[in-house]
Parts: C-alpha cells; sequence; structure tokens
C-alpha cells in the first residue's frame, strides 16, 4: 500500500522505547477491508455490547451534501483510525448556518490513548471545516462517552454541551393518551434540503411529521448481554407489556428515526409506528430534551433511554432553541 496524497499529517510517539509514527490521510478504498475489521471489533457498551453494521464506511456520509472521510494509518500503512467530517445545516435561535459536524471516528484498541482521535479531529478541522470556511462544528457522542469529552477538549480548546436524548419506541406499541403540555420543545429535528436527498431515505406524513429510514445507512446488532441485565430483561418483560419488545442477544435492529415533531403533531405519531410496524421496522427513536413536553409524553412507552450531548465548538446553553439535521442522528 501506498499512501495517495500529499495531505499527510504525521505525529511520532515512543511505544516500548521505539519511536513509531502515526499518519492521517485522505480515505481510500484500498483500505475498505481494513475499514471493515476495524468497525466490527468497535463495539459500544458495557452491559449492552451493540456493533454498527454497514454495507460500506462511506454509507452515512452519502447523504451530506459535502463530506471528508480521513483514515488514520501507522508507519507500515496498516488502517489504525478512520473519520469522517460533513457539511450540514444547523439552527439556532432562528438563526441557520452551514456548520461542520464529525462523526464515526474509530480507533484501533492498541492505538488508544495515543493521540489518534485527537489528530484526525485536528487534520478535519483544517482541511475540511477550515477549507469550506464552517465556523461552527460539532459532534454528538454518549453522555457517557468521557474519553471522547477529553479528547475534544484537547483537540478544540473550548467545547460546549448541550445535552438530549433518544427514546426507542417499539412500532407495535401504540400511543394512547392526549398529550397534555405544548409547551415550546427547545430542540427540534429536521430534514434540512430534502429536495437533494433520495426519497429511499425518508417517509413524509400529512400531519407533518416524518420518518428518516436511518436502517438503510447502518444496523444495530446486539452483540452480547451481560449476565445481570439478561436476568434484570427477563423480569422487566414479566412486569410491563412493552419490554416484551427488547431485543434479544444476536439480534439485529431496524430503526428509524422521527423528524418534525413538535408538541402539536406527536399525537399523529401512531401513523408512524403503523407505518413502520408493516414494514417490518421494528423501533423508532425520537430525539427530545430530557423533560421537555415530548419527553414526558413518550417516556412511559420507551424501551430505552440513552441521554446523549450535542459537542459544539461555539457557545451552546440550555436555552438555546437549536434545529438539527436528522442526518446527525
Amino acid at each position: 500500500m501506498t499512501m495517495k496524497s500529499q495531505q499527510v499529517c504525521t505525529r511520532f510517539f515512543y511505544s516500548n522505547h521505539n519511536v513509531m509514527s502515526i499518519s492521517v490521510i485522505p480515505y481510500s478504498s484500498i483500505y475498505d477491508a481494513e475499514i471493515q475489521q476495524l468497525e466490527k471489533a468497535t463495539n459500544q457498551g458495557m452491559k449492552i455490547k451493540l456493533q454498527i453494521l454497514k454495507n460500506h464506511f462511506l454509507d452515512r456520509s452519502l447523504v451530506f451534501k459535502k463530506s471528508f472521510p480521513c483514515i488514520a494509518v501507522d508507519q507500515q500503512e496498516k488502517l489504525i483510525g478512520t473519520c469522517i467530517g460533513a457539511q450540514t445545516d444547523l439552527i439556532v435561535n432562528g438563526d441557520s448556518f452551514d456548520a461542520g459536524f464529525a462523526f464515526d471516528v474509530k480507533v484501533h484498541p492498541l492505538y488508544r490513548n495515543k493521540g489518534v482521535a485527537r489528530m484526525m479531529a485536528k487534520y478535519i478541522y483544517s482541511n475540511f471545516f477550515k477549507a469550506e470556511g464552517l465556523q461552527k462544528n460539532f459532534t454528538t457522542l454518549k453522555r457517557s462517552n468521557i474519553p471522547v469529552l477529553k479528547l475534544s477538549a484537547k483537540a478544540v480548546g473550548k467545547i460546549w454541551l448541550y445535552d438530549f436524548v433518544y427514546l426507542t419506541i417499539p412500532t407495535k406499541i401504540k400511543i394512547k393518551a392526549p398529550i397534555k403540555d405544548k409547551s415550546t420543545v427547545k430542540l427540534s429535528i429536521k430534514l434540512f434540503q430534502q429536495e437533494n436527498l433520495s426519497s429511499l431515505y425518508y417517509t413524509n406524513f400529512v400531519d407533518g411529521l416524518g420518518c428518516f429510514h436511518t436502517h438503510k445507512l447502518y444496523q444495530l446488532k446486539i452483540e452480547k448481554l451481560s449476565w445481570l441485565y439478561r436476568q434484570g430483561l427477563g423480569m422487566l418483560k414479566k412486569v410491563n407489556f412493552k419490554y416484551s419488545f427488547l431485543p434479544k442477544e444476536n439480534e439485529i435492529m431496524l430503526v428509524a428515526t422521527l423528524y418534525n415533531h413538535t408538541a402539536h403533531n406527536i399525537e399523529s405519531i401512531n401513523n408512524v409506528l403503523d407505518y413502520l410496524d408493516k414494514k417490518d421496522i421494528k423501533y423508532l427513536l425520537v430525539c427530545c430534551r430530557k423533560k421537555d413536553s415530548i419527553y414526558n409524553y413518550l417516556k412511559k412507552y420507551s424501551i430505552n433511554s440513552y441521554g446523549y450531548y450535542i459537542l459544539s465548538d461555539f457557545l451552546l446553553s440550555d436555552k438555546d432553541e437549536v434545529g438539527m439535521d436528522i442526518r446527525c442522528l
């Protein structure tokens, strides 16, 4: 293998008293087999180990108007990391602007804590975000992902965190009660510039709601459940009907993600659930902010709730109203 580009960022570090080099370069298809192996080896979670399944490394990037994938290699030019930057739309307090979004950051287990992810972040920033004039940039990450929080602070400097949650709603469940609280929702999920995206990726409904077919970009496989977690799930299924839809070990989850939901149209969510159920898509993800009206309305129907952050290099506070593109979830 040979490096195909002059755009190379290189760093040296010491390993067992030997100097080793790491280089960050633009993505090349000659690394596809190694990328697939890396993605398979980087499971997420502890009690529930999830594997993200994709047909190709670039699948998620194809839905963005512009993207910039890069990889990290060692001194033998073996793949040790991946990262993708994309241009997206973002709205903060009514102001719309182009922003940079970073995702699919993965590092080989043997090379973690050696600054590889930080190198890739800086490379994306210099060669894509800055080059495209994207002055405000962000990523999303689990609230429990402390290493990435520390990495971002080192790579970017000052960072801001804006919290939200994913609710997982089984599509066989039907929402019966009306929503009581119709107060303003701070976080809105949009599908910007959908005219430039194939309709295979989304479905719009007459009430304004839409669902993004996330399963066409990636699927989630339940790689392993801890023994204690399996026992707890068994008990939950006996206590509450909704938990009978919990995924099992080795199950591949097909999911869609809701967008355009507000406190005024969320009662039409059953139309989306019925549609997905008929398509054999078992789960609908709903992103919202904890304790807002949509969260309070749907939380009792959710089989799982996990916290996330929008991590930005520009000021975001809990009081801000944010509109984020569904492609970034």
